[in-house]
């Protein structure tokens, strides 16, 4: 206890304060001058009074969710396959995929901001350049595109460390299993099922939970691409705290949208948490 006392100390003062701190803004008069009173649901029954600040954001934080953490599951699997074969070059290929992963959001964000700019960007230079297209397309301000544009980032970004945690289960799995199923007849896509599969079950939940926790509060890599726009197509929960905070100065629905992001995300981790456990025991 005294060589732990301190950490736990530090912990309490780091996480659990300011979490508690937080949660109860959300049930005070903080719109008064941040009084800090007790004002009971009145934050939350403000929040809920107007749907739109709501519904909008909320279904849009839910795709870029799913959608980013189902591409960046099924890329980094695939490479993290790729990358444990035999495969000639796979050192230099690894620290390649690594190279998305280890810039900063803020300039991986500002990176595809140019890429699908309308006027300079490089895609548009590509596809004009291919003939594809005749003129340039304003790809982040179509309502229907910019959505999945960002989720194409997102996963860019995020599918390496995917790469990097299954590779290295992949690599604890004993070669001697898959060297006696070749033996008994077993092809590739039935060593893929019974062998690497229940292997790195475990570990591809929990990448899976954690990227999806990333993308559920990811808020640089939206901002600065989009800016929420166009027309909110891309405005998330995250971003709407901000704006209601900041820009409408809403400051009471601020911290209520705040508390049910840290309560949802809260349940799904404890989900998933123990369809984890029940791999490992399975």
């Amino acid at each position: 206890m005294v060589f732990f006392g301190p950490l736990l100390v530090l912990m309490v003062g780091l996480l659990a304060f300011p979490i508690l701190f937080a949660l109860y803004a959300s049930f005070a008069d903080v719109n008064n001058l941040f009084s800090l009173k007790f004002a009971g649901l009145t934050n939350y029954e403000s929040l809920l009074a107007r749907p739109e600040t709501l519904s909008g954001p909320l279904v849009n934080t839910l795709r870029f969710t799913l959608g980013s953490v189902v591409l960046a599951l099924t890329l980094g699997f695939g490479a993290a396959l790729l990358l444990n074969g035999r495969l000639a070059g796979r050192r230099v290929m690894r620290s390649a995929f690594m190279f998305p992963w280890v810039i900063p959001t803020v300039v991986t964000a500002l990176l595809w901001r140019w890429i699908m700019d309308s006027n300079a960007g490089a895609f548009n230079g590509l596809l004009l350049q291919l003939r594809i297209i005749d003129q340039p397309v304003s790809w982040l301000g179509e309502p229907q595109l910019a959505p999945w544009i960002i989720i194409l980032a997102q996963v860019w970004r995020g599918f390496p460390f995917i790469m990097v945690m299954l590779l290295a289960a992949m690599q604890t799995i004993p070669a001697e299993l898959h060297e006696a199923a070749a033996v008994d007849g077993a092809g590739p896509l039935r060593r893929l099922v019974s062998i690497t599969w229940p292997g790195v079950r475990p570990i591809f939940i929990l990448v899976g939970t954690l990227e999806g926790l990333y993308a559920f509060r990811e808020f640089a890599m939206i901002d600065v691409v989009t800016g929420g726009g166009p027309a909110g197509a891309t405005e998330v929960l995250a971003t709407q705290v901000y704006r209601l905070f900041f820009q409408y100065h809403r400051f009471g629905d601020a911290m209520a949208l705040a508390a049910l992001m840290f309560v949802l995300a809260l349940i799904a981790t404890l989900f998933l948490m123990r369809m984890a456990a029940r791999g490992e025991e399975d």
